[in-house]
């Protein structure tokens, strides 16, 4: 590896990368191992709390080829072997197993509390060379012909102007350049919020289900349950915004509400006790119609945001952080400001976001939710299933052709009984 040395005050870097989550510090540690010059703002310091706990097996791969898997090891996060769907009234419930599926090359993934796990991240990103300035809030940026400039406050009030070859926007949510460009679109119908906390001696599944992750369905809305310890648990509940104003309950009301009435979770709750206030997020669906341009590209959820139900959110963001930073440092050697390949990586981004969208799209449907919750072993279409679950975003056209019969038959189910009909609550 080479070293990144840092510039001096008038040079500039190669890479500034607003935001040092997830997609921030993969994109920051490949190009630093690759001896570029990267300088990440991240307004927040590290550790700060974040939700989005559960990982999928396929983040193993970037793990292995950031070099920072032993560190992730090491840390003792929960082991994660499998996800749980059930049904709000307790009546029917679907398994998927990693290590039991034929098309799954990695068998667990972890459970992590995001902010010890993002600061590990961003911290291996200063190891691999990166600069990190946090309490950097970033102004301001423009395009110029041969770089792009940003204008960024630290915490004390002082303001600084960088320089760099490229920009990656990372910033997530708030979607920095972006939203300056006017470029956010939400997806129709998937306005939500989600209120969620950390909670002690929840009931979760113990023996060869222990770290499994839950996600239990109501009739509009749905709850995570992820155990980050033994005795630790992130819940959250995710409903429409539209239906939340319509209860007219402050958050916590609205959430206790949920779990007196929904018998699959106030069954685990019996002996929880709350330990943090429950937080409040938007979680509005939606898309950017441009990832790149010349010398920017934007990355993780600054290049779009769906519904966390399959808990692929930090999958696709290290996953988009890592091709985003390989197309760009393979743009800096042909000293080009936009390249094919990076034309290729939005194409690529969208893809894998897609992918997802259609799952996330169709389980708030009652007859994809019948088929679903009455798995096939026909065909081995839940095996196709279980790998894109798991993260598996290059499919081989043996998943391919069996979800698109899985989908089929989906549709078929609501014109005709494909499945028994079940309630879907």
């Amino acid at each position: 590896m080479q070293s990144a040395s840092s510039p001096s005050a008038n040079q500039a870097w190669d890479v500034i990368i607003i935001g040092g989550g997830p997609a921030g510090s993969t994109a920051a540690t490949t190009l630093a191992k690759a001896g570029r010059r990267v300088l990440v703002l991240e307004k927040m310091k590290f550790p700060r709390f974040h939700v989005g706990e559960s990982l999928l097996p396929y983040n193993r791969q970037i793990f292995d080829e950031l070099g920072v898997w032993s560190k992730i090891e090491s840390a003792g996060f929960m082991t994660k072997r499998g996800a749980q769907f059930l049904m709000g009234n307790g009546d029917q419930k679907v398994r998927l197993d990693f290590s039991k599926g034929s098309f799954t090359a990695y068998p667990q993934a972890v459970q992590v509390e995001r902010s010890k796990f993002d600061h590990l991240l961003l911290n291996h990103s200063r190891d691999c060379g990166a600069e990190v300035r946090e309490e950097a809030t970033v102004l301001g940026h423009q395009v110029h012909e041969d770089r792009v400039t940003l204008r960024y406050r630290l915490a004390d009030g002082t303001e600084q102007e960088v320089s760099a070859a490229f920009l990656v926007d990372a910033s997530g949510l708030s979607n920095f350049t972006a939203n300056r460009e006017s470029r956010r679109e939400y997806y129709a119908g998937h306005k939500k919020i989600a209120i969620f906390g950390h909670f002690e001696n929840v009931d979760m599944p113990q023996g060869e289900e222990f770290g499994d992750i839950l996600i239990v369905r109501r009739e509009n809305s749905w709850f995570w349950m992820i155990p980050l310890e033994a005795s630790k648990t992130s819940v959250g509940l995710v409903l429409d915004a539209a239906d939340f104003k319509a209860l007219n309950m402050e958050p916590q009301q609205a959430f206790d509400d949920a779990v007196r009435t929904t018998r699959a979770v106030g069954e685990r709750f019996k002996q929880a006790v709350q330990q943090t206030p429950v937080h409040v997020a938007s979680d509005f669906s939606y898309r950017n119609d441009l990832l790149v341009s010349p010398r920017v590209l934007r990355a993780g959820d600054a290049s779009g945001f769906i519904d966390p139900i399959f808990s692929s959110g930090v999958l696709l963001a290290m996953t988009s952080g890592q091709q985003g930073a390989q197309v760009i440092h393979a743009a800096l050697a042909q000293d080009r400001a936009l390249t094919p390949a990076m034309r290729q990586y939005e194409k690529d981004t969208r893809v894998r976001i897609d992918l997802y969208w259609e799952f996330i799209e169709n389980f708030y449907k009652p007859h994809f939710a019948q088929l679903f919750f009455q798995p096939t072993t026909k065909h081995r279409i839940m095996c196709a299933i279980n790998a894109v679950l798991a993260g598996r975003t290059r499919l081989p056209f043996a998943v391919r052709w069996r979800l698109r019969l899985f989908f089929f038959l989906a549709w078929l189910n609501k014109r005709m009984a494909v499945a028994e009909r079940i309630v879907v609550r």
